[in-house]
């Protein structure tokens, strides 16, 4: 099992490593060509001709942020390991699920992640929790994608736990965690990328019910609203999502009428 955990460990850190880099080579790729970042950023208001970068500053401390994170996530999927190994989840290759397993194991992950997520994302926004941890993330009012992992370490513990509660609750092989893991770091960093890109780019937006970078480039841009993470689910049920909307509504508008001003 010592080797086993070890091996977990390191194939899994390497895969999501493979996932995060993979997009951000994607998104420095569009970002260089002008004249395809002029065509899929999202610009804060109809003036903007381009989206503003963050402070370099800023910069900075995310990326040194991200980079402990990326140093100690072996160890993290080491522990992962052994949590699901505690929850009697099969771990070995000799036992990967079925194809049908496999999916719907994926399907209750997203539902499950996207609930807790949701909760604990509008918690955090509590007057009396938002400056203590939540606030660190939202130094990015415009978000890029690598702010997915500038967070307090509390909120990326939570934030963890969100997407590994599926699985664990249904016990799934660890090849789901980790599959799934892959997924939403993907849509996690689309969300905040500030592009509204096409499929196969970002397939994030196909389906009804998903609204991803132009709902969380909101929150971001205005601190209102739009908690969820994949679906807009919880948000209509709960109308979170109305300052959004109704915003969406009001650029239609004054955009229709050429004045350029929005809220």
């Amino acid at each position: 099992a010592g080797r086993e955990s070890v091996g977990f460990a390191l194939v899994s850190s390497a895969f999501l490593e493979l996932i995060f880099w993979l997009v951000v080579a994607m998104m420095w790729l569009v970002q260089r060509d002008d004249a395809l970042a002029a065509r899929f950023e999202i610009l804060p208001n109809a003036k903007s001709e381009r989206r503003q970068q963050p402070p370099a500053e800023l910069l900075r401390k995310c990326w040194l942020d991200l980079s402990v994170g990326h140093a100690i996530r072996p160890a993290v999927m080491w522990l992962a390991f052994w949590l699901f190994r505690w929850r009697g989840a099969p771990m070995s290759a000799d036992t990967f699920p079925s194809m049908c397993t496999l999916g719907c194991h994926l399907a209750f992950a997203v539902a499950a992640n996207d609930t807790f997520f949701y909760w604990v994302h509008r918690f955090l926004h509590h007057p009396r929790l938002y400056k203590h941890i939540h606030k660190q993330h939202h130094e990015f009012r415009l978000p890029v994608h690598i702010a997915i992992e500038y967070a307090h370490p509390l909120e990326d513990l939570l934030n963890n736990l969100s997407v590994l509660s599926g699985p664990l609750i249904l016990g799934s092989h660890g090849c789901v965690a980790v599959g799934y893991a892959g997924i939403i770091l993907w849509q996690s960093m689309d969300a905040h990328s500030g592009l509204l890109l096409p499929a196969p780019l970002s397939p994030w937006n196909l389906l009804p019910g998903l609204d991803c970078s132009s709902a969380h480039d909101f929150h971001h841009s205005h601190n209102a609203g739009c908690y969820g993470n994949m679906f807009v689910f919880w948000d209509r049920v709960c109308g979170t999502d109305r300052p959004y909307r109704r915003w969406l509504a009001q650029r239609e508008e004054r955009q229709a009428k050429g004045t350029g001003k929005e809220a």
